[in-house]
């Protein structure tokens, strides 16, 4: 067994296991030392994998998204290499450092043909020229998309007239100069697109969207060719 299929073995172990298992249990399963099981620990943790213990306690593989083992063809490994690219050169601060961690964990498990793929991979992406957007903005809106929460946003409209909104975030579209944020606005009482530049402030609220994310995107696609966007 191969170091890369015992960690696959080791993470498939703690998740189905519902209690802490020690590393002496763990090396006997595998027959290998209990210090290999430590340096396994650390490399899955290393790769994103949300493993709680400690050496004389256990280990237990917290609930999360885990993706299973992944096979890429060459066609696959570009693609994928070149839309990170782009995010590394277009997104803010924080999915710029995701894609690169990304790349980095791509890389760690592919075999030794793919690696090269990568490391010599010829397909750049453009860097966009996107009005700026703050960061912290940037990060709370995504966050509010990921768990279905309305947001209270202070927004500057074309005219740069102020106004403070209550919004049920939809989606993000990166266009060719801004990104711009779809939602459904409780005081136009209507689907709204909003520059990401022009918010002014974000703040997710505890308030879970009415509906689900998936009907009201679908609601929008449906409405989205009526739409007066405030940023147009």
């Amino acid at each position: 067994m191969t170091r890369t299929q015992r960690l696959l073995t080791l993470l498939q172990i703690l998740k189905e296991n519902r209690y802490p298992i020690t590393a002496e249990a763990l090396a006997s399963q595998f027959q290998i030392s209990v210090r290999s099981i430590y340096r396994d620990i650390e490399s899955l943790r290393d790769q994103g994998a949300e493993i709680t213990g400690e050496a004389g306690i256990g280990y237990q593989l917290k609930a999360g998204l885990l993706l299973p083992p992944l096979m890429f063809d060459e066609n696959e490994l570009e693609a994928l290499v070149l839309g990170l690219r782009w995010v590394k050169s277009n997104a803010d601060d924080e999915l710029k450092k995701s894609a690169l961690r990304a790349i980095d964990k791509i890389n760690s498990i592919v075999v030794n043909k793919s690696q090269k793929i990568l490391s010599q991979n010829t397909l750049f992406a453009p860097t966009t020229h996107f009005s700026s957007v703050d960061n912290v903005i940037a990060k709370d809106l995504r966050l509010s998309l990921r768990k279905e929460l309305k947001a209270k946003i202070t927004y500057l409209d074309v005219k740069t007239e102020q106004s403070e909104r209550i919004i049920w975030p939809i989606a993000i579209g990166y266009m060719k100069d801004t990104q711009v944020l779809a939602a459904w606005c409780e005081l136009r009482q209507s689907y709204r697109h909003f520059r990401l530049d022009r918010i002014q402030s974000y703040a997710t609220l505890a308030d879970k969207l009415p509906y689900p994310k998936g009907y009201l995107l679908a609601q929008w696609q449906k409405e989205i060719l009526c739409i007066t966007p405030d940023s147009f």
